[in-house]
């Protein structure tokens, strides 16, 4: 190899882990804003209308179940798993408000 191809091949790999970490940082930010927008919908919803919609929440807690899911099948860390299932057992209690409310209606 040449001096020019093992400069090429650097800037590749580099701009390949700066592009990596750029997708962690965006999806990171795109949660917390989801969390905010679904945190302002339903005390918006609470407060105009006096309903508790869990359907906001069961959206945002089964996209961070598969993050975190994700994430643990391969890292393995358990961290990860615990975050997944709590996330699981959150999902489950705003699926039963979410079906619960449908049928009262």
């Amino acid at each position: 190899m040449n001096k020019e191809e093992i400069l090429a091949k650097s800037r590749s790999e580099n701009n390949s882990e700066y592009e990596q970490n750029t997708y962690k940082y965006a999806g990171s930010i795109a949660r917390i804003a989801g969390g905010m927008l679904c945190a302002v919908l339903l005390a918006a919803e609470q407060f105009i209308t006096g309903h508790f919609n869990c359907g906001y929440w069961l959206i945002y807690c089964a996209m961070q179940l598969i993050h975190d899911f994700c994430i643990f099948t391969r890292t393995k860390s358990k961290v990860h798993l615990f975050s997944a299932l709590c996330f699981i057992g959150i999902s489950a209690v705003m699926v039963y408000g979410y079906v619960t409310d449908l049928i009262s209606r």
